[in-house]
């Protein structure tokens, strides 16, 4: 089957059940339907973790509140990308046009979408079922906890939450997965044209010839990296918030797992810690594919330095050398994504984020 463009059908389609896709049926609707739902169920889960945070069992407390902190930080998410609709609609606008202008050009470009377009494809389906053990559940008790203002153990009425729960909760983990793949698919995309715009100015640029062919690859040069420039700058300010949510979760997450092993009895500690790991390697996880995007953001846009300074910019005319000699002024400002605008996301931010944690977390152990 051939490819039409680089987001593939499974990440359209999720994008249309939330309404965020541009051509989706009652986006207004589909916003409204799944605010109301997700603020339903927060309510409920903030109200079991309260009613129960002295009368319940502290791995029971740890239960409620690792779920209740995942499912707040998707709809945050959801939000943050609801209220960048405008800014998603500039970005595929630009990724259709760059996918019909490569795809249907010469083999080398054509080759290098193809490939793009069957890795964002990997990486939209292999999160699917990384959270399916929070839908796990017990005898008689709810797959989520949950506290009503009605008893919710007695028939048909707990078959009926039941189903609820879990099929509102796959949604949760739809949304957190799509979430991830949607940015991985937009840098892989920005990557691509990187490259293909480094090939093409290596090619072009060899021998400057006559003033006309100057002036092309000039045009070539300028508008090729405002394209680029632009539709960074776009998906930063799409992802900047949902980035700073998934780093203050993580925080969070840290406090909250160092407190509970702090304060936990000696025999509920090997309980604890199976029930804590996983969640801490999920929530972890996500921040190291965030983090890694800007490390592939940032270590790509160094190559566009790289080309146009080897551009034979000494041969051109004054004029011409001055414009290449601001571009490559330009290029040196390093794209990247960020989480808030206070802090670039790197390989090295994940790692110091690692280093704080582990040294937090030892501490508590030691205390423990």
């Amino acid at each position: 089957m051939a490819l039409k463009s680089i987001i593939n059908r499974p990440l359209e389609l999720s994008l249309h059940l939330f309404g965020i896709w541009p051509s989706s049926s009652c986006p207004i609707l589909k916003e409204v339907i799944w605010t109301t739902m997700t603020l339903i169920c927060l309510v409920f889960q903030y109200w079991y973790c309260v009613a129960h945070v002295k009368s319940s069992d502290l791995i029971d407390i740890l239960d409620g509140l690792s779920l209740t902190f995942s499912n707040t930080l998707v709809f945050l998410k959801l939000t943050v990308i609801w209220f960048n609709k405008r800014t998603f609609c500039d970005i595929l606008e630009i990724m259709f046009e760059d996918w019909s202008r490569n795809y249907a050009s010469n083999g080398e470009n054509r080759q290098i979408m193809i490939n793009t377009a069957i890795l964002s494809s990997r990486i939209a389906l292999a999160p699917f079922g990384e959270d399916e053990d929070e839908l796990t559940t017990e005898t008689r008790k709810l797959f989520v906890k949950m506290e009503f203002p009605f008893d919710a153990t007695v028939s048909p009425l707990y078959t009926i939450i039941l189903i609820v729960q879990f099929s509102f909760q796959a949604v949760l983990v739809l949304a957190a997965v799509m979430s991830i793949a949607l940015i991985a698919t937009l840098i892989l995309h920005i990557g691509s044209q990187i490259e293909i715009f480094c090939k093409r100015v290596t090619r072009d640029s060899g021998y400057p010839g006559k003033e006309e062919s100057q002036n092309v690859i000039i045009k070539d040069v300028i508008c090729e990296h405002q394209r680029i420039i632009r539709l960074s700058e776009n998906i930063e300010k799409m992802f900047r918030y949902i980035s700073l949510g998934q780093f203050l979760s993580n925080i969070v997450v840290i406090g909250f797992i160092s407190f509970v092993l702090a304060s936990s009895k000696m025999d509920q500690g090997p309980i604890i810690i199976a029930k804590c790991f996983p969640y801490y390697i999920a929530v972890n996880c996500e921040a190291f594919i965030l983090c890694y995007t800007g490390e592939y953001l940032s270590s790509k846009g160094e190559n566009i330095t790289e080309v146009i300074y080897n551009i034979l910019w000494y041969e051109f005319k004054p004029r011409e050398s001055r414009i290449i000699l601001l571009t490559i002024l330009r290029s040196q400002k390093q794209l990247k994504l960020t989480a808030g605008k206070f802090v670039t996301l790197s390989l090295e931010a994940f790692a110091n984020m690692l280093k704080a944690s582990a040294s937090y977390v030892s501490v508590m152990l030691a205390v423990y």
